[in-house]
């Protein structure tokens, strides 16, 4: 049985207002191209980027799904992720199920069978359990997926601990995460194939402590916490593609598809195809993804360096983070003169050898007056000098302010 795995489309996103539908769309072709080698799709989460996605980014999703389900010839799992809502998401299930699609947006939701059970060349989903699918594909084998939503504390509809302590609320979501996928392993059979597929985070897997911290609201796991008997194990929530080490079987992040923001530039980008026999190891083959524009840094030493790179033909299709070394903050006619360049600057920095910054003491902060603390933070924040005219904006509405708090 050969299975793709992919995620985290984030399907409507866009870039300091720049459309990544067109990437999205070639993405989605490479997407379909590759399942037409595979029995059974897993898209594990975060299929769009916002609750409410525009409709652009539905019809993509449904004509995508059409594709990829073959008029039911081909299994298609998806679980929501932290970015869907779990009912809008799962809402047409009972019209997706006809074509293979089989959508899940809660922990413990069920699937009704789909009436394929004696079609043949047909995808049928036998025996519903919550939480469990029990496919039966047109190449012969059945499979058995655990699929788990993301699984916050509010979607798991459980109180995980009484305490406050965020050590014990992390300990008791792990807990609480291992049990539910050990009842789920319940289902596994030797003579199927036996996967698992989740949303959420691994601890091992994000790099760094500020990481760590609740993320989408849910705590992490620990690898340790997956079901040892699924033969491969599908997440999504991630964006860096990467195995699990600490799981105690074949596990991924297959990652996002396009870099969605400059510190994913660098990243890694597969489509994750695997191949499983039952009572057999995973065997995992990563493809690159052609799709996508690239994000770059330019650093240049001023507005000339720009125009030249622009007459030499630099960075034509990319999106583009612009940061000019600078003894001063870039006026309003040069970044005028920026953002008229065709290019795709999706933010411009100047860069100050030593940026002015508000004191650190609170007391010391006290004895500034009001047009200091905002021209500061306005530079921190904007990284522009304001104008005068909002500078003196700034300080009449906080006199006035003042004023009728006095009064």
């Amino acid at each position: 049985m050969r299975i793709l795995h992919t995620s985290d489309w984030h399907l409507g996103k866009s870039l300091a207002g720049f459309s990544r539908a067109a990437e999205h769309e070639a993405f989605l072709d490479e997407v379909v191209a590759h399942a037409q080698d595979a029995d059974l799709v897993v898209l594990a989460g975060d299929v769009f980027d916002t609750y409410n996605p525009p409709i652009e980014a539905e019809e993509l999703f449904y004509d995508t799904m059409a594709r990829l389900g073959d008029g039911g010839r081909r299994g298609v799992v998806v679980i929501a992720g932290n970015h869907d809502s779990p009912d809008r998401l799962a809402a047409p299930g009972p019209l997706t199920a006809s074509h293979g699609v089989f959508i899940l947006g809660r922990p413990g939701d069920r699937t009704r069978p789909n009436g394929h059970r004696s079609a043949v060349g047909r995808v049928a989903l036998l025996e519903p359990q919550p939480s469990v699918l029990e496919l039966a594909l047109p190449c012969g084998q059945t499979a058995v997926v655990a699929a788990v939503p993301y699984p916050s504390e509010s979607r798991l509809q459980t109180l995980l601990s009484h305490s406050l302590e965020d050590r014990d609320l992390q300990s008791a979501y792990q807990e609480h995460l291992a049990r539910v996928f050990s009842e789920l392993a319940k289902s596994f059979r030797p003579d199927t194939v036996n996967i698992a597929t989740s949303h959420l985070a691994i601890r091992s897997c994000m790099p760094s402590e500020s990481e760590r911290a609740l993320v989408g609201g849910a705590y992490q796991i620990a690898g340790s916490a997956l079901p040892a008997s699924a033969q491969y194990i599908a997440l999504g929530h991630l964006h860096r593609a990467q195995a699990v080490d600490d799981a105690p079987t074949t596990t991924r992040y297959c990652g996002a598809p396009l870099a969605f923001r400059m510190s994913e530039r660098e990243y890694e980008r597969t489509h994750c195809l695997v191949e499983i026999e039952p009572g057999q190891p995973a065997k995992v083959e990563l493809v690159p993804i052609d799709a996508g524009r690239p994000l770059v840094i330019w650093d240049v030493d001023g507005l000339d360096e720009v125009l030249r790179g622009v007459d030499d033909g630099l960075y034509t299709d990319a999106f583009i983070e612009l940061r000019v070394n600078a003894n001063r903050y870039l006026d309003h006619s040069e970044l005028a003169t920026l953002r008229k360049l065709p290019r795709d600057f999706v933010r411009i920095r100047s860069v100050l050898p030593e940026a002015a910054e508000l004191p650190a003491d609170r007391a010391e902060r006290r004895n500034l007056p009001a047009s200091e603390l905002f021209r500061a933070f306005f530079r921190e924040t904007v990284e522009e000098e304001p104008e005068q005219a909002l500078v003196d904006l700034f300080v009449e509405l906080t006199d006035a302010a003042l004023s009728a708090g006095s009064a």
